[in-house]
Parts: structure tokens; sequence; C-alpha cells
């Protein structure tokens, strides 16, 4: 992100694309050990494996398996890796911050379990009835890291909010809603991708969140949940009469005073927006008595703990950034062991450092005894510490400046020490070298030290670099 702000393109250029984390690219290596854990784990003979319905998949990457036949058959499957383990354990986090933990939201410990439990839940919904893929099996690729749920595919349907929703289908809706009720179960993400249509009857699918034995809320969110997406592609008041065949007013009232917020899957709470209608006002003015809001909010020892915990961890980074700033003198090392005139990276480093010097200072072939100690930059300033074997380290530094001192040269000859400052000033820069050594070594640094600094101009290190990046970067920004 910083990159990105602070290298705007006319800089240096760089194509940007979208996509989610969460897809994972199954071709070379992924795409092979698919293929081979298909066949040798669940006998499955595979001719292709896609990426499919992407855009309603956050938490995995979901496939179409091609299966080898006359005429070819398709099974769906669900890759699970680490990287949806950690994600799981961020997005519950920061739900956990925004409104305490919501009611069986603790993450997964791995990834198998995070299969395991996706697995179980589709065996749990077919046998009570609901009209869910039959589950194939897991197949595992990579022992605790990545697994592939494989289960029917649902051939010819379409999402709910691409569908034509007629009666039927919205009594098949309710019916889900029902008999999850009587199952003991809730879905606990209700949304049009979770919803498919075919042949005018309505399926549901990705049941990986499924709750066993949930609270009378947790139901409660699932029929709202379901009557707004029913309404989506129909409307409230039909929705609303086709419910009280199936549900009581109190069911529904209470359904939708639990219905807000963070109980409203993302996709359906961007549909219902994008509409530019309320249906969840509309279907409250359809109640006898408008329900009382149901709050989510959760305070527990945890939560105050999380918080206080994030709050310090921010008040660091930002004490931290406030006392990094770039403009003062401080020393900032840079990965330098040389500095020779012939070297032009380090030297584009030092020219942008100071971008008005006409020149930067680099190091001749060094005379024996001298070594590069260390080379550091800041906004405004670069300077070189050069050590000597008999003299000791810093024995000779040299600072470029975009202004200097001209009054400041000086010379000190008092033992036990010489020291020295030097200052040569140039158009938009200058350079000031001071030496500091014993007294004892005095003549060989001032007979060195006129043979060891040069000069590249900032005309050459542009030309140098614009001939190697081909035209693509510059030294200095272009002019406004």
């Amino acid at each position: 992100m910083l990159f990105r702000l602070f290298a705007p393109n006319e800089i240096f250029p760089i194509r940007y694309r979208r996509g989610r984390s969460a897809h994972l690219d199954v071709s070379g290596p992924r795409g092979e050990a698919i293929l081979r854990g298909l066949e040798d784990q669940l006998g499955v003979q595979v001719a292709e494996v896609e990426p499919f319905g992407l855009a309603g998949s956050a938490g995995s990457t979901p496939l179409r398996i091609t299966v080898k036949g006359d005429p070819p058959t398709w099974l769906f499957g669900k890759l699970y890796a680490r990287s949806h383990l950690r994600a799981d354990r961020w997005y519950k986090l920061g739900r956990e911050l925004l409104y305490g933990r919501l009611e069986d939201e603790k993450p997964f410990n791995t990834v198998r379990r995070l299969v395991q439990q996706e697995d179980y839940a589709l065996r749990l919904c077919r046998d009570a009835g609901l009209p869910t893929p039959r589950p194939y099996g897991v197949v595992e690729l990579t022992p605790e890291r990545e697994y592939l749920l494989v289960t029917e595919f649902f051939a010819g349907a379409v999402e709910l909010g691409e569908a034509e929703v007629d009666e039927q289908v919205i009594d098949d809706g309710l019916g889900i809603i029902r008999k999850l009720w009587e199952a003991g179960l809730a879905h606990r993400d209700i949304k049009p991708a979770n919803l498919l249509v075919r042949d005018r009857r309505l399926l549901l699918i990705d049941v990986a969140f499924i709750e066993l034995r949930p609270s009378p809320w947790r139901q409660a969110v699932d029929l709202a949940n379901m009557m707004l997406c029913l309404a989506l592609r129909s409307s409230p008041e039909r929705v609303y009469q086709r419910a009280l065949r199936e549900f009581s007013v109190e069911e529904i009232s209470e359904g939708f005073a639990a219905a807000r917020g963070l109980a409203l899957p993302s996709q359906l709470r961007r549909m219902l927006k994008g509409q530019g209608r309320d249906l969840h006002a509309e279907f409250v003015r359809l109640l006898p008595t408008p329900p009382q809001p149901v709050s989510i909010q959760r305070w527990t020892l945890r939560r105050v703990g999380l918080m206080a915990a994030v709050a310090l961890g921010v008040a660091l980074l930002i004490d931290q950034g406030v006392s990094i700033d770039y403009r003062e003198a401080v020393a900032t090392p840079t990965v330098v062991g040389e500095l020779a005139c012939t070297d032009l990276e380090p030297q584009w480093l030092l020219a942008q450092s100071v971008p008005s010097a006409s020149q930067v200072p680099c190091l001749r072939p060094l005379p024996a005894g001298w070594s590069v100690g260390q080379v550091t930059v800041n906004n405004g300033r670069a300077v070189i510490n050069l050590n000597h074997d008999r003299a000791g380290t810093n024995a000779l530094v040299v600072e470029l400046t975009a202004t200097c001192d001209a009054q400041g040269q000086r010379v000190n000859r008092r033992t036990p020490r010489y020291e020295a400052v030097t200052v040569d000033p140039f158009p938009g820069g200058c350079v000031t070298t001071t030496a500091s050594v014993p007294a004892a070594n005095r003549a060989e640094v001032t007979r060195d030290l006129p043979t060891m600094l040069g000069y590249t101009s900032r005309q050459t290190l542009q030309e140098a670099l614009d001939e190697r990046s081909g035209g693509r970067l510059r030294l200095d920004p272009p002019a406004a």
C-alpha cells in the first residue's frame, strides 16, 4: 500500500489487478496433486479441474471437477488451505472486536478440522432431508495444510439473485428454514450465493458454518435472511403472505428484530443496498406490531482485553511512526559495502537523498589500510564513514547536504588528536569532510585524503539510470 502511494505510476509503472487471496492457483504442482489425490483417494478419473463460482466465495477456492465418461459428469470441490484458516481467524477476531464473540464463532485450529466440519455438516443436512449437495469425501493434498472437499455438482442451477422466483421457490425457501429448525440446525450464512434454483426448485449450498442446537436468536436470523433473499426477486408482500403458512407472526417478528447489522451476510447487505430499497423496513411495516431491535453487542472480559491490546499496539505504532523523521539527522544505514565511482547503484541512493545536488561524492580506489565502515542516508543528508586500520573507526566522515557553512572549515592540531573539517560547496549541494585521528596518524591521513574522494555528476547518473532501465525509471520525479 505504501509503495503504491509513494511510487506513482508516472515514476514506476505497475499494472495492478484485483483478486482475492482466498482463490488459490490450481495449475502446476497443486493441480497435479489434485488430480492424483482424486484418483488415489476417491477413485475418480478426472478430465479437468477449473475454478468455478469465485464471485460468491471468500473463504475457500471453489472448483468444478469434470469426470471422465461418455457423457462426462461433474463434481464440485472446495479447496481449503492454511491461508483460509488464517483468514478465518482474522475474520472472527475482527467480529469479536466489533460486536463481541457471536454465537459459535470460535476459530478452527487446523485446516483438517475446518474441512471436517463442513463434511460433517453436509452429512447432517442430508440426513435431515435438506436439498443440499451429496458429500463424496475429502482428499488430503498436503497433511495439515491443504484439503479438498468433494460434493455433488448442481448442474444447470443458477443463483437465486439471477433466477425467476415464483411461489414454488418461495415455499421451498421457507420450507428449508422449517426443516433446519426441526433438525435443530442453523445455516448462519443464508445469502443469494448460497441459494440455487434448478427446475423451479430451491437448493441450499455452503453449509460450512452450520450450527447444531443453536439459540432461538440464531434460528430467527436464518428466517429473516431467507425472506429478504426471496424478496430481492419478488416482493415483501408476497413473501410475507407465503411465510404466514409456515411460521407465526411472532416468529417472523423475532426474525426481523434479530436480523440487523453483522447478522446479515455481506453479499445480502450489498444487494439490498444496490436495489435502493429498504426491504427490511418494508417487512417490518407488514407486521402488526413493529418489533424491538435485538442488540447483537456482547461484552466479555476477553473482548475488553483484546480491545485494550489492539489500542496499545496502535498507540505504539503511532508513537514509533512519529519518532522516525527522515528530515532530521538520524542514522539510516544502508547495505553498501563499497562506494566506488564506478558503482552506480549506491550513488543513485545518495543522489536521491539530496535531490538538489549537482554532484554526488564517491570513492576512488582506497589506499592500503582504509575501508568503508557505513553509508547512511535520510531525507536531505547522506554520510559516508571510513575506517583506518591504525587511525581507528570513523577516522574520516564525508557528509553530503544541500547547503553548508563555508566558515565551518577548521583545523585542530592539539595533541593527542588531530581534527580537521573541510567544506567543498558546489551548485545545489555541499560536501563536508571531517577527519578525527590520533596525532601520530596525521601525516598519512592528510596524505591519503586528496586521492580518496571523487565526484560523479547528477547528469551522468540520470543518463545511466535511463539507459539501464530502458526509460522506465528516473532519478528525480518529473517537474510538475
